[in-house]
Order: C-alpha cells, then structure tokens, then sequence
C-alpha cells in the first residue's frame, strides 16, 4: 500500500504525476491514508456519488462540509453550502434527494432540534435519491450545552441508524449508507459522536463514480405536499417501509457476532464503544473467553440476530455512549429469546459523559466478576484523575473585541449603580461567563438570548435587559427574536457581536461576512439593515476597543424608551486581525508594563482578564507573542503603566 501524510488533510490521498491535483479517482483504488473520522465520512459521500451537502457549523460535525467543499474544487459538479442554520441545509440537501441525486445534511447533535420540524415530516415522505443525516453527537458536552443521544429523535422520526466504530468503517457506511437510503426509499442517519469524528486512522480509499449533475423534480405532489390527507397516507408508508427495514438490518455487513462456545457471557456494543471493548478483550487476553456482538444498525436494531445472540447466554452487557438506547430493546427482546438472562448495562457504565477505554475496562472487569462493582460516579473521577494534563479553562483570546465590549458593559453597570440581565446566546462571547467579566447569565440554544430577555421584560423587571448574540447566530435564529421584540414592545438592548465570522466553529462565512464556504463572493447582508427592516428605531453600531463610546452608547441605550435598542459591537476577530496583518506584513504593535509606573493593583487582571498578562512573583507582565496590540489594557490602566513595547 502507499501512504502519504501531507497537509491539508484531505489531500494526503497522493498526488499525479503533473504534481497537478489529488488523485479522486478510480486509479486511487487501494491507497491507504491517514483521515480524521469526519474527513472519512466526506470521502465516502463522494465515493457514494454525492451531489449536494449542506449545513451549518458546528463541532463535532464542521470538518465533513469543510472537507467536502475542498473536494468541490476538483469536482464542480457537486455543489456544498454552509446554510443559514441546520433547518435550511436540511430542506436544501432533502430537496436535492426529491430531485434524485444524493444528497448529504450535516449538523451537530442540538443542531437537529433545529432541523427537527422538517426532519420528522420528511421521514414519512423518504428519499429518492439517496439521503443521509449526519448527527454528530457530543458526549460530554466538549463543545455544546447538552448530551442528547439522538438516536432518540431517530426513533421518534422512524429513521434507521447507522453507528461506525472507526474511521474507515465510517468511510465504508456513509457509502452503505446512500445505497441502504435508495434501496429503502428512507432518510438514513449516520451517527458519531466526538472522539471518532475528530481520531484518526488509515483509510482504503475506493472507487469515486460519475457524479450524477443533474436532478428532476418528479411532481408527485401527493407524496410532498403535506396536507391531512396526504400526511395519513405517506404515515402508513412510512410503517410498512419500516417493517422491510427491521428485515434487512439482519444482514447488514457492518454487524459482526463472535459466538464463544465455551462461554456463557457475552458482550454488545455499539459504535466508538465497540472499538474500547475488542481494545480490553484484546489486552487482556479475553477474546477467546466472551462472546460479543458489534451493533452497527442501532434503529431498528437486528431483533433476530440479537435473539440469536443472547439465547444461550446466562449474562450479557450492553455497552454504548450516553442512553441505555440498545439496553431498553435486549430487555425487551429477552423476555421471548431468554427470559432468565442477566443484563447489565448503565449500572456499569456511565449514562453520562464520554466513554474511555479506562471506564470500558473498568466495566468489563467488573462485569466478568474480576473486580467489585464500584459506583459509577467513582469509576468517571478515577478515570478523570488518570488524565494528568494541565488545567486550561476556556478564555476569549487575547485581543477579542468581544471582551472590550463587556468590559465596557460592567464600567456601564457601575455608573448606573444597577445589576443588569445578561441574557446569552453559543459563541464565544458565552466565556464572558467566567471571571473577571461575568456577564454572561443565561445560556439555552442558538437564538434564546432574545426571546428569554423577551420574557425577563414582561414579568415587571425594572434592571435594564441585554440580549447578547454574536453576528452569525443572529443569522442563524436570532432574526425571528428581533421582528419579535419590535411587534411586543419589549425594552430590551440587544448586543450583536459582530466579529465577522463564525468564530467558536473554526471561523466559517456566514451571510454577513458577503462570501460563500469556496471563498467566491456574494452578496453582503447588514444586520442593521436587517434590523431597520424589522422595526427597530435604536441602532447604533460601534467599535467595543473604544471603551468610551461604547459606555456611552451603553447608557444611552437604556434610557431608550420606544421599544427595543439594537447595538452592533463590530470589530473583526482578534485572531482574524492577527493573522491578516501577519500576511500582509503590517507591523503590531505590542504592550508592556512600565514597572516605574506600576502600582500592582492588578485591576488589568482582576477586571479585564486579557490571557496575555502573566503574573511572576510580584511582577505583572505582558507576553508579547499573545499580545495582539487592541490597546484596550492601556485605557483600563488608571496610573498609565501600560505602554508601547518599542524595542
């Protein structure tokens, strides 16, 4: 096999001999490379002959797209798109699959409540071309507000699942998947979760086909259009193609049995999980002295081969991240297949958090009675005392427009001698949670921060209200909470962020940044066009580094007292601006403390917080490799001890 590990990263499949582009094609056959999981997935949607992806960023999801529109560059034909949020990349992929071309939505877990209302309705329609759904789920909330396993919401949408345990194996179903889809007429949903989204592993690379250009729309308008009368109809489709389904799980090629004759214990996991446990088995010298089952389909899980499985076991365990999902069905189909059956499942293993291959273990040794049970919550703080890495609390990196701005909302707080409500949205600016800021007091989904401040105006609440957003969630769902606020008469400031970009993800565009994800340009939306347009008759943009117009604007927009006030704090990306000026050579000019100057009243620390302070001993220093020059430290220095670093 040949291996190559340049970057980018979905350019180590190798290069032709003109040195001229990567090598998609059918001469690729069999070359192994290094993929992250999410990079896999992309490969296989084009090895599957995907012809449009969208969706909107979100980790653990954000690499699929990212990567897809790279491979766009070489395969025009296939058109990628970040959408405005998870809802529109949704109905844009499943109106490419009505036309009958594949069509791939990726989003991460929480993005698909988003996506939800159409999600459930177009499950009863199915595909036509081949359709599937990528749910990146987040166990232990690396980057998110919640847990949810949403193999739930597949159930409640009767689509089937899809769980890769590895890289490769998800490279291989996403191709399954897109076949299984058309075969099926049904959405399918590939689910990950974080660890395999962003592992990596060697990947076979296979045969790409003739992308499919263009689609036809069919105008079956009974089959699409979702009146009473055709909704009751597609639902009773929808159940008897569910009941093909639960047939053709049983041979999925993805599901894997090892029967051990001589043992009566087994073992089923499912996804990530499964790769932990033949890990533990392996290591410890038990693959020969359990049977185990790997589940890859779990919705609707194969009845017949996990009756088949646990029939002649005296105890089995169910091994699977977040929900006891595949638990809840053993149970239910022990009672025909095995009454007297044992199973063990979330007693052992956590409902909570990531797995590892510490808490696997753990479980599998208590399991075979090698060890005690131990409660659960001891299991996760053992393997969390294990991990013996550094403390690194999240923080808004040095220079970001965003913290100047809050810094300015608490000088405000003060001069007006009141506690405000800081309603939030997810982004960046939710750091302002933590110390020194603190002004960040609620936080729910993408979109919330207005419609909660809508609430906390109407209860009688006399403290002045923000609703503090950045500029790509208020694209995303921030637009309906606003046209809200003007139609209420509601008094409350809203605070856009406007850095430019879709900082937290990676820094995708959006539609206010005025280009598209293959960096074409586009038209530029305003937001406080957007916002004129609503109704709103406060606007005022201003640049948070000017901490005293920013105060003033502040107050200002408190004493307004016809409807809601709109302040856009727009200033671009401290990182953004750094490596701009880097590119183009613009000098940066940095920050020192003046010792003769300084009084050691640590107000730059205690107030401001900037990352780019260190204090050694007695001494307070700026480091000038994270200094990204805003000068905003300069101004909240009260003796002026903060100065140009000349030399």
């Amino acid at each position: 096999m040949l291996y190559s590990l340049e970057i980018p990263v979905w350019v180590k499949i190798c290069w032709d001999g003109e040195m001229s582009r990567p090598i998609f094609a059918q001469d690729a056959v069999g070359i192994r490379t290094i993929l992250l999981g999410n990079e896999a997935i992309a490969r296989g949607a084009l090895e599957a002959g995907v012809r449009v992806a969208a969706g909107y960023p979100g980790t653990p999801a954000t690499e699929i797209i990212e990567t897809l529109a790279e491979i766009s560059r070489f395969y025009p034909e296939i058109y990628v798109e970040w959408s405005i949020n998870e809802k529109v990349g949704f109905e844009t992929a499943f109106a490419a699959s009505m036309c009958g071309v594949r069509s791939m939505a990726c989003m991460k877990h929480v993005g698909l409540n988003v996506a939800l209302d159409s999600f459930v309705t177009a499950c009863y329609a199915g595909a036509r071309g081949g359709f599937v759904l990528v749910s990146a789920d987040d166990p232990n909330c690396h980057s998110s507000q919640n847990e949810q396993d949403n193999r739930q919401l597949a159930k409640l949408a009767f689509c089937p699942v899809l769980e890769p345990a590895n890289a490769n194996e998800a490279k291989e179903m996403t191709k399954y998947a897109f076949d299984f889809s058309e075969q099926y007429r049904t959405l399918v949903m590939l689910r990950t979760t974080t660890r395999l989204s962003h592992s990596q592993q060697d990947v076979i690379l296979g045969k790409i086909p003739p992308i499919k250009k263009r689609g036809k729309f069919d105008h079956d308008k009974s089959r699409w259009t979702f009146l009473p009368v055709n909704a009751r109809k597609q639902r009773r489709l929808m159940l008897e193609r569910m009941e093909k389904i639960k047939g053709a799980v049983e041979t999925n090629p993805f599901n894997k049995m090892v029967i051990n004759e001589n043992s009566v214990v087994g073992i089923i996991a499912s996804g990530l999980a499964h790769t932990y446990v033949v890990e533990c088995l392996k290591k410890n010298n038990l693959a020969d002295k359990v049977s185990y089952l790997k589940l890859a389909t779990t919705f609707p899980p194969p009845k017949k081969l996990l009756s088949e499985f646990i029939s002649n076991l005296n105890r089995v365990l169910v091994v699977e991240e977040l929900e006891p999902f595949v638990e809840e069905y053993v149970n239910i189909y022990a009672k025909e297949a095995n009454p007297s059956l044992q199973i063990f499942g979330k007693e052992l293993i956590p409902q909570y958090g990531e797995l590892t291959p510490e808490t696997v273990t753990e479980a599998i040794n208590v399991f075979l009675e090698k060890k005690k049970p131990k409660p659960i919550s001891e299991q996760k703080a053992q393997s969390q005392q294990e991990v013996k890495a550094p403390p690194r609390p999240p923080v808004l990196c040095p220079g970001c427009p965003h913290r100047a701005f809050f810094y300015a909302l608490k000088l405000a707080e003060k001069k007006k001698k009141t506690k405000f409500i800081y309603s939030s949205d997810i982004g960046c600016y939710t750091l302002g949670f933590y110390p020194p800021l603190e002004t960040i007091e609620t936080c729910l989904c993408m979109g919330a921060s207005i419609g909660m401040a809508n609430g906390f105006s109407k209860v009688g609440e006399d403290s002045p209200i923000f609703a503090i957003l950045g500029d790509s969630t208020f694209f995303h769902a921030g637009i309906p909470g606003l046209a809200n606020l003007v139609y209420n008469n509601s008094r409350v400031i809203v605070v856009i962020l406007d850095n430019g970009t879709t900082a937290m993800t990676g820094h995708q565009p959006h539609p206010g940044t005025g280009v598209r994800i293959d960096g074409s340009t586009s038209t530029k939306i305003y937001i406080e066009k957007i916002a004129e347009g609503c109704g709103v008759k406060y606007i005022r943009i201003i640049d948070p580094y000017n901490l005293q117009d920013a105060v003033n604007t502040i107050l200002e927009a408190i004493s307004f007292k016809d409807g809601p006030a709109l302040i856009i704090s727009r200033r671009e990306c401290g990182l953004l601006s750094q490596r701009r000026r880097k590119e183009t050579k613009e000098k940066i000019v940095v920050y020192r403390i003046d010792n003769n100057k300084c009084t050691k009243c640590r107000l730059c620390i205690s107030t401001l917080g900037c990352p780019a302070f260190l204090i050694e001993g007695d001494e307070i220093q700026i480091l000038p490799d994270l200094c990204n020059g805003c000068k905003v430290c300069e101004k909240v220095c009260p003796e002026g001890a903060i100065v140009e670093k000349t030399e």
